[in-house]
């Protein structure tokens, strides 16, 4: 009973530090590092003040803005992949996703203001879901150059959120990770709209 108490405690450790490595690592400040760099601002304080590849793009320049693509998805690629050496189970890897897009999201570096988290999430899904990902993301590519550039490239990757899930249940993958989309979309949306959902729960109470 000793021997299994141990054991039991030793796996809560390592999922404890897989979700806090992912949250660090997401906390990395890939945008604000490249243009403090190479501008000498604050990229949450010029543009549109996101700390995404687009704003870059548009203050910086089109080699900063890929340098911030890059980075912002390779946090999200190796925090599953660190998951992933550690051994975890595919329901803690939910949590992981979640604590490395939300350290992007709120990163500990920067006072928790950071960017939207979109390129973080395609990093995540790249890991947990390579095989989905890579047949998708023609289609996002093409309806991110069509529609998205109208309504924006997250929620453009929408339209692809049903056939990822049901591409994901098609090739065998576990119950968690087949709703993992489905969580990170919907945890990207609560976060995007949250000022008008706020704002729509205050005029419907009584």
């Amino acid at each position: 009973m000793v021997r299994a108490n141990a054991t039991g405690e030793r796996n809560d450790a390592i999922e404890v530090l897989a979700i806090l490595v992912a949250y660090l690592l997401g906390s990395i400040p890939t945008a604000y590092l490249i243009t403090r760099q190479l501008k000498g601002v604050d990229i949450r304080e010029v543009g549109d003040r996101n700390m995404g590849t687009t704003n870059v793009y548009y203050v910086v320049g089109a080699g900063a803005a890929a340098a911030t693509a890059i980075g912002d998805i390779a946090k999200g690629a190796v925090a599953m992949l660190v998951a992933r050496a550690l051994g975890v189970s595919d329901t803690i890897l939910i949590l992981v996703a979640l604590a490395a897009v939300s350290g992007h999201i709120w990163p500990v570096f920067l006072g928790f203001r950071g960017g939207a988290g979109f390129a973080t999430t395609l990093g995540v899904l790249v890991v947990a879901l390579p095989r989905e990902t890579a047949i998708l993301i023609v289609p996002y590519v093409l309806i991110g150059a069509t529609v998205g550039r109208r309504i924006g490239m997250g929620e453009a990757a929408a339209f692809l959120l049903i056939p990822f899930m049901a591409l994901s249940w098609w090739l065998g993958e576990s119950p968690q990770l087949i709703v993992l989309p489905l969580i990170l979309g919907v945890f990207l949306a609560v976060n995007k709209y949250w000022g008008q959902i706020g704002k729509a729960l205050r005029m419907v109470r009584p």
